[in-house]
């Protein structure tokens, strides 16, 4: 017989809350454990390859097009900073364009635009364009992804 009492919790109701919320923490908890082994903490994760992307004297003051880690990349040489970004849209992915009059980086896809720091200036992008550290080393122009 159930009591009718509001604010009372039935013997029934009890044992089902008793019985459930094992069987969500049974669940749920390997669940978590299973997404973290899955996407490993920022310390764990490999360091980005260090690559020697072409001879110092043949980056003139023109941009140049260049494959980093098997990716698209553009590197840039203003005085003596160097200056290299992915070409990847940080949207879903499609290989952005230089535009050498407009000075910013364009996307073909969807109409994603970034300045020529890679800063997203319009279009569905979610953030800038991945930048590569660059430096010279034995005279050659030594390209790396930054690790943040």
């Amino acid at each position: 017989m159930e009591n009718n009492n509001k604010g009372e919790l039935s013997r029934r109701k009890f044992i089902g809350i008793m019985t459930g919320v094992p069987l969500v923490l049974s669940v749920g908890a390997p669940a978590v454990a299973a997404g973290k082994m899955i996407s490993p903490p920022e310390a764990l994760k490999p360091i980005p390859p260090k690559m020697a992307i072409l001879k110092e004297e043949e980056l003139l003051e023109k941009p140049k097009e260049i494959v980093y880690d098997g990716f698209p990349a553009m590197i840039f040489k203003k005085g003596n900073e160097y200056r290299a970004f992915s070409r990847v849209c940080t949207h879903l992915g499609c290989t952005v364009m230089w535009n050498e009059a407009e000075k910013r980086f364009e996307c073909p896809c969807h109409g994603g635009i970034f300045d020529e720091e890679g800063n997203v200036l319009e279009g569905p992008p979610p953030k800038p364009l991945t930048r590569l550290k660059a430096w010279v080393e034995n005279g050659y122009v030594m390209v790396q992804e930054e690790v943040v």
